[in-house]
């Protein structure tokens, strides 16, 4: 394409004899300018969505009254009864947990006074634990 000036425009190069240097370099300073925002912006975008969520702790309850001790066991402690004891009975009987947990998926049982393994009878879901029994679900934070 041919310019009034004589210059032309060749693609994205801009030529002129009278400032054809000068807008050529001008040009190439916002091209790169541009490009440097955009790789910024992408990165910032990619590490703000790459983030862990924020979310409370699990919430873990069983109403068991007669209980002398009652425990949660899964698959964010290694099915280990001694690693989260829950606080109780309140006045109601009930059992309680608040325990920090990343979001995800989580399988899990209570463990009364040490020997009796049970799932949660308040549990949204449940899945076969390949031993004859139950295996409560946990979806937290999703």
């Amino acid at each position: 394409m041919v310019l009034g000036d004589g210059g032309t425009f060749s693609g994205m190069r801009l030529e002129s004899r009278v400032r054809g240097v000068s807008a050529w370099v001008g040009f190439q300073t916002w091209r790169a300018a541009f490009r440097v925002l955009f790789a910024v912006s992408l990165l910032v975008s990619c590490a703000i969505a790459s983030k862990p969520e924020s979310v409370g702790p699990a919430e873990f309850r069983l109403k068991a009254p007669q209980a002398k001790r009652v425990s949660v066991v899964g698959t964010f402690n290694g099915w280990d009864p001694d690693a989260h004891p829950l606080q109780g009975p309140d006045r109601n009987g009930v059992w309680t947990l608040r325990l920090p947990l990343p979001p995800g998926q989580y399988r899990y049982m209570f463990v009364v006074d040490g020997v009796r393994w049970m799932a949660d009878p308040t549990a949204v879901a449940s899945q076969n634990d390949g031993f004859g029994g139950r295996n409560s679900l946990l979806f937290h934070g999703r």
